[in-house]
């Protein structure tokens, strides 16, 4: 019994003794763990404000500098390069609308002819529908009738009439292109006005142009506001509003909404503003902080103004905060509750975001790889393709055959191009000629590879020996093949270009088809103009007949035959072409040197000028020096 008893004492006493062991051991943990918790917890909250804090700092900084280097000035930039765009359009418009012929002439018959009449009326109906002009009209200065988009007659003007001073001060100005902000009562709102005199600006026969309603240049405005409270403007150089989005604002003084130093510094004669894109930095009376971008649009005095309270761009700074707030009390519950659980159930989250990663990058490699592998197929097809089209070009062994000297620049503006360039040896002389089809690229090449065939058909079965009787069934033939590819709509393409026959007698005849002649002689350097038809066009009819000029040519001479893409090249900085003016002064500079030395000097002149501006189309330079009949023995070999 004393043993029974000893036993039952001691085993409660173990267990008495176990039990507080428990209870002290999970004190010590529950206290540790909450100490560490704690500090863990304090740690990371002073870490997350100061991240946060600093992160607001850096943020708001970069953004107004961000703000006023960039963004204010490319929306500035982006909204007057549109307007200007728009303008410059309408401004073309209405310079080819005053030098329409059939206009003219029914202007000068005083509007007598119906037939023309109808023909007039549909064209400025035409233009306003067709190209997105809100109004386009013609106002004769023979019998003062103003006439509208939709053929009809709106007005006759009056010098006594308030409303039509503005016809009257057009003509008086003798500007060839107007612009001009009007409020039409007769069309019953307010437009911008492209005039164009038509005929002498000294003694015009019409006003005639194009109109933008404001209320259309208004909307693609909108679309680049940049907050609820940023205003933006369109101003003249009084400062008075043309176009804002609130509608209140419009006609009214500018004065009203700036400050007394920054009205002073928008129209400071002084100002570099007045040609330096700038943003300019104020407070309002309320001490609100704006951000204030001024930008003169070229195509006219107008300027654009650009008002951003800095409250709006900075307001995804404000946001940080409040995210630091959340990210502190987020964080917090998650060190808590990862402290629970970490003695529960081990995660490994780096692990399955490896393999995400991992999977991810497996699936970007393999898209990485297919669209090389079609790149690479792709540009292998298009080289097979440039192979094709040089086949079909002269061989330098056919070319030195032909001509004493010769160079060519051959600089399709892609890998393959719309230019070509021809020779064709006959018994009694030979063919060259170089041709620049529609478009360029591809589609360029394939219609070269057509012309050149059409061509062949032409020398071998038709003519050869006569360039305006093989443009004219170039011109046929070219014009019935398009037609035959479409049978929905005809296909306004074709080319533009030029042919010589060289005879082995010395004689030289020279068509062309919008494409010009220049060659040198002892007496210096000449021009020879072409037809101002294309081959194959629509507006060239089957039956239209090309000009064919003798050209006299000595032991000296040089020619030197070209598409546009030399000339229509634009260079660095600038939108002027490389024109035929600096081109002809290159071949007079050059004259008497070798065609080596002169093909070199070409070269460099055209790079010079293009600068680090990307070449806009194919380019094709044949130039060479022709046998003459004292020479015929070397062109006889073979």
């Amino acid at each position: 019994m004393m043993f029974l008893g000893g036993g039952t004492v001691m085993d409660r006493f173990a267990e008495n003794t176990k039990e507080k062991d428990r209870e002290n051991k999970i004190d010590v943990f529950d206290n540790s763990t909450l100490k560490v918790i704690m500090f863990a917890c304090i740690v990371i909250f002073l870490a997350v404000l100061l991240t946060g804090g600093i992160s607001y700092s850096v943020a708001k900084n970069a953004i107004i500098t961000k703000l006023k280097a960039k963004d204010l000035k490319y929306i500035a930039q982006s909204i007057t390069a549109k307007i200007d765009g728009r303008i410059q359009r309408a401004v073309e418009t209405s310079r080819v609308l005053s030098e329409d012929p059939n206009v003219i002439r029914w202007l000068e018959d005083a509007e007598k002819d119906e037939m023309l009449g109808k023909h007039v009326m549909k064209k400025i109906t035409d233009i306003a529908r067709n190209y997105d002009y809100s109004n386009s009209f013609i106002v004769s200065s023979v019998t003062n009738h103003y006439w509208a988009e939709d053929g009809k007659l709106i007005d006759t003007m009056s010098a006594d009439d308030e409303d039509d001073t503005w016809f009257f001060d057009t003509i008086a100005s003798k500007q060839p292109i107007s612009i001009v902000i009007d409020s039409n009562n007769e069309r019953g709102d307010t437009f911008v006005f492209v005039n164009a005199l038509m005929g002498d600006v000294n003694n015009p026969i019409a006003v005639t142009g194009v109109g933008l309603n404001l209320k259309d240049i208004s909307e693609e405005v909108k679309g680049y506001k940049f907050g609820e409270n940023s205003n933006m403007w369109l101003i003249d150089n009084k400062g008075d509003i043309y176009i804002s989005e609130d509608v209140e604002q419009i006609r009214q003084n500018i004065t009203s909404y700036i400050p007394e130093k920054i009205e002073k510094r928008l129209f400071s004669n002084n100002s570099n503003l007045a040609m330096n894109l700038e943003v300019l930095e104020y407070k309002n009376n309320n001490g609100q902080v704006y951000d204030l971008v001024y930008q003169p649009i070229t195509a006219t005095d107008w300027k654009l103004v650009l008002q951003v309270p800095r409250s709006e761009s900075i307001s995804i700074v404000n946001s940080i905060m409040i995210n630091t707030g959340i990210a502190c009390f987020i964080t917090l519950l998650l060190v808590i509750v990862m402290f629970y659980m970490i003695s529960h159930k081990i995660a490994d989250p780096y692990k399955r975001t490896l393999l995400i990663n991992r999977e991810l990058e497996k699936k970007v490699d393999e898209r990485t790889r297919e669209l090389n592998e079609k790149n690479t197929k792709l540009v292998d097809s298009i080289e097979y393709a440039k192979m094709i089209q040089e086949s079909i070009l002269p061989p330098v062994e056919e070319l030195a055959k032909l001509f004493k000297e010769y160079f060519i620049l051959w600089k399709p503006k892609d890998i393959v191009g719309g230019d070509f360039y021809y020779t064709r040896r006959l018994d009694k002389g030979y063919i060259a000629a170089v041709g620049d089809c529609t478009g360029h690229g591809v589609p360029g090449a394939l219609m070269t590879m057509t012309v050149n065939s059409i061509l062949n058909h032409i020398v071998d079965e038709i003519c050869n020996d006569n360039p305006a009787v093989i443009l004219k069934e170039l011109n046929r033939l070219l014009k019935q093949a398009l037609r035959g590819r479409n049978s929905i709509r005809a296909l306004d393409d074709g080319l533009d270009g030029m042919i010589l026959y060289i005879s082995e007698h010395g004689e030289m005849l020279f068509a062309g088809a919008k494409a010009s002649l220049y060659y040198t002689d002892k007496s210096g350097v000449h021009f020879v103009k072409g037809n101002n038809k294309g081959i194959g066009y629509e507006k060239t009819t089957e039956e239209y007949e090309f000009e064919c000029v003798n050209i006299e040519f000595d032991d000296e001479s040089v020619f030197y035959i070209t598409t546009d893409g030399f000339l229509d090249q634009n260079g660095d900085g600038n939108q002027y072409s490389f024109g035929r003016k600096r081109f002809e002064v290159i071949i007079s500079e050059c004259m008497n040197l070798n065609l080596g030395q002169q093909k070199d000097i070409f070269e460099k002149k055209l790079q010079s000028y293009m600068g680090s501006e990307l070449q806009r189309d194919d380019i094709t330079v044949l130039v060479f020096k022709p046998y003459t009949p004292k020479a015929r023995s070397t062109y006889a070999e073979d």
